[in-house]
């Protein structure tokens, strides 16, 4: 069986307001339905596509109602779904993927306060393994606390693992 343009159908779309929520089950007019799992604003979107458990962040989703372009639109002939500008396709190992990352890429940036001014926090890591002789796990943890309390152990410059900037009050 050949397709011929003439069988193609062409469509009339019209953007409808939309405001998705975090599990709702979205449909695409590619015959996929799509979980929402986090909603970034700004019609960015985390879905989880239903039938491969793969992860995309849809940037700029909108939802339409589409329906022949030469006919009238009716209860019959509509059909509902979403669409999206672009998509970035993350695959479905929920290990792999940095959700951190994905808010602060996709999300919305934070407002100046009244001066317009923005309080960017520094967080700086400090680690350093200390090992202890002691009877059980719970013991050897409460001599490290002890000595960490009393300033024996001093985490210091060379102590440093890492940093991170974020807006004041943004979780990490």
């Amino acid at each position: 069986m050949s397709v011929t343009v003439n069988d193609l159908v062409i469509y009339h779309y019209e953007k409808q307001p939309s405001d998705f929520k975090v599990g709702e089950l979205l449909h695409n007019f590619n015959g996929n339905d799509y979980r929402v799992m986090e909603d970034y604003g700004r019609g960015n979107l985390l879905l989880m596509q239903m039938n491969t458990g793969m992860f995309v962040v849809g940037e700029s989703v909108e939802a339409y109602e589409r329906y022949p372009k030469d006919e009238a639109s009716t209860a019959e002939n509509i059909q509902t779904g979403i669409e999206w500008g672009s998509g970035v396709y993350l695959g479905n190992d929920i290990s792999s993927i940095d959700f951190k990352k994905l808010r602060e890429d996709y999300g919305n940036p934070p407002e100046p306060n009244e001066r317009g001014e923005y309080e960017i926090e520094i967080n700086e890591t400090l680690s350093r393994t200390e090992t202890v002789k002691a009877d059980s796990y719970y013991e050897a943890l409460a001599e490290v606390k002890d000595r960490y309390d009393r300033s024996e152990i001093v985490l210091d410059a060379e102590s440093f693992v890492g940093v991170d900037f974020a807006p004041k009050g943004r979780s990490r």
